[in-house]
C-alpha cells in the first residue's frame, strides 16, 4: 500500500527475489550472518512477495504487519494494530522513503496551492476525500511543519535526502514528507476499514 500510494511501485513481474531496505545489521544476531546487498533502483520498489525470505528470520517487517509463519499452513491470518507498528511506519529507513515518495508525487502531479495538495495526497492514501475537520488538522500540522524546518534546516535534510525534489525548498519538501508520514500511518491506511 505504501509504494502504491507513493508512486514508487514497480509493476515487474516474476524474476529473481530483492532485498529491499530493511535496519543495517539485523541478521547479524542470526544463528549465521547473512548477507543482506540492498537492492537499488526499481528492484527496490518491488512488491513484499518478491523480498528474500529466510524461515529462521524473516524481513523484520513481516512479523511486525502480521505475516504467517512459513513453517506452518496459515488458514486465516490475523490482524494486529500494536506501537511497534506504528514505530515501523514512523521511523523505518524504507517508510521514511516511502513518505518522500508521496510528497514528491504530490509536489510534482497534484495541484499548486496546499489544499489542492493536501486533497490529491489524502486521495493517493486513502481513497477518499478529507473532511473539514481533517483538512484543518492537515493544513495546521503541514504550518507547523515548514516553520520548524525552516528554522532548524538539519532536521530537514535527512528527510529529504537525495531525492529529486527539484526546485522545491529543502524545508518546504520536508515539510510535505512530514505530512506524508502522517498520511501513510494512519489506522485507516495501514487497515482499510
Amino acid at each position: 500500500a505504501c509504494l502504491s500510494a507513493s508512486g514508487l511501485l514497480s509493476e515487474h513481474l516474476h524474476g529473481p527475489p530483492v532485498y529491499p531496505p530493511q535496519p543495517e545489521g539485523i541478521y547479524a544476531f542470526t544463528q549465521n550472518v547473512k548477507p543482506w546487498p540492498e537492492s537499488q533502483g526499481e528492484a527496490r520498489y518491488r512488491r513484499s512477495l518478491y523480498a528474500y525470505f529466510w524461515r529462521s528470520s524473516p524481513h523484520p517487517m513481516f512479523p511486525t504487519f502480521d505475516a504467517p509463519n512459513a513453517n506452518s499452513a496459515c488458514t486465516r491470518r490475523s490482524r494486529s494494530n500494536t506501537p511497534l507498528q506504528a514505530l515501523t511506519l514512523s521511523n523505518d529507513r524504507g517508510f521514511v522513503e516511502f513518505a518522500r515518495g508521496l510528497a514528491l508525487r504530490t509536489l510534482t502531479e497534484g495541484p499548486d496551492y496546499d489544499e489542492g495538495r493536501i486533497r490529491y495526497a489524502f486521495q493517493c492514501a486513502l481513497c477518499r476525500e478529507p473532511t473539514a475537520m481533517e483538512m484543518q488538522r492537515l493544513t495546521q500540522y503541514l504550518e507547523q511543519q515548514r516553520s520548524h524546518m525552516t528554522d532548524d534546516p538539519d532536521a530537514a535534510k535527512p528527510l529529504v535526502g537525495d531525492s529529486d525534489f527539484a526546485d522545491v525548498p529543502v524545508a518546504e519538501a520536508a515539510a510535505w514528507t512530514e505530512l506524508s508520514r502522517v498520511l501513510l500511518n494512519l489506522d485507516e491506511f495501514i487497515t482499510r476499514e
